[in-house]
């Protein structure tokens, strides 16, 4: 009996979403300049931002950064592990490939078990609707070359890597710049979360999906002082553009649910009426 491979379904969920990225440090640098291997890779710095949908359409926001230094593994990893709950959808670009491998290996490093919310996100399977990669959907799970986020975002006209970059990470973390590290891996997780509504609006042809929670998110980002620096992301051409056209999207998605309601009525009481 031949066994067939199911077909990726591609329908995440999109009312609770947790998009997460980490930053690392190696105590040595390969001689040659490559990538040093996952097992060498510490976590210094993680960040989660957190969107969900109320039922009223409108949209919450948390932006959680975390620091890992030397002693804290165990504060960190446990952190870490309640940023990602049961029913929400993990959201990273490269995260199986990078992120979750790191922070899988090196909870286990330090013994550092008992985390069902890491280890849901971890052990998820490459087509399971919990956990979405950004970089393998973009790339048609392998279908076509794998794209870095920064050329993506350049393309979507996303501000990222405003600040630094990641191979400067490790001479900033070792000079003792903490800030400039954590406003690195705040900077790509709010550019992942915003590829990531541009993935979600043309996955499911509902512009609504991306515009009604950036606009929301914009004004977030103005109206909350200590996310200043992070204003850019508020005023990029994403953000104008939803900011634009959310209004008429939202009085729509609100005529269609108004409908969608007296219909239901219409055919319950045309059910009641019939069963007299």
């Amino acid at each position: 009996m031949g066994i067939w491979q199911q077909r990726p379904r591609d329908d995440h969920p999109t009312g609770r979403v947790v998009a997460f990225d980490i930053e690392t440090i190696v105590d040595h640098e390969p001689a040659d300049g490559g990538f040093p291997p996952i097992p060498q890779h510490r976590p210094v710095t993680a960040a989660f931002l957190a969107a969900t949908r109320a039922a009223d359409g409108s949209h919450d926001f948390q932006l959680d950064v975390l620091v890992c230094r030397p002693g804290e593994e165990e504060r960190f990893y446990r952190k870490v592990d309640t940023c990602l709950p049961a029913g929400v959808v993990g959201i990273g670009w490269n995260s199986k490939g990078f992120d979750l491998a790191v922070l899988r290996i090196q909870a286990m490093s330090h013994q550092i078990f008992g985390l069902e919310g890491l280890a849901r996100q971890a052990q998820a399977g490459r087509y399971d609707t919990i956990h979405c990669d950004l970089a393998d959907q973009m790339s048609g799970y392998g279908s076509s070359r794998t794209l870095s986020l920064a050329a993506v975002c350049e393309t979507l006209q996303i501000p990222v890597k405003t600040s630094t970059h990641g191979c400067d990470v490790g001479a900033l973390w070792r000079a003792g710049d903490v800030d400039a590290v954590m406003r690195y891996v705040c900077e790509d997780v709010i550019a992942t979360w915003i590829c990531w509504l541009h993935w979600a609006a043309w996955k499911n042809a509902d512009p609504s999906e991306m515009a009604l929670p950036l606009a929301d998110f914009a004004v977030w980002l103005q109206t909350t002082p200590a996310f200043e620096p992070f204003r850019g992301f508020a005023e990029c051409p994403p953000a104008r553009w939803a900011l634009a056209n959310a209004p008429g999207l939202r009085a729509a998605r609100a005529s269609a649910d108004a409908e969608r309601r007296l219909a239901q009525e219409r055919d319950e009481q045309a059910f009641a009426a019939s069963a007299r």
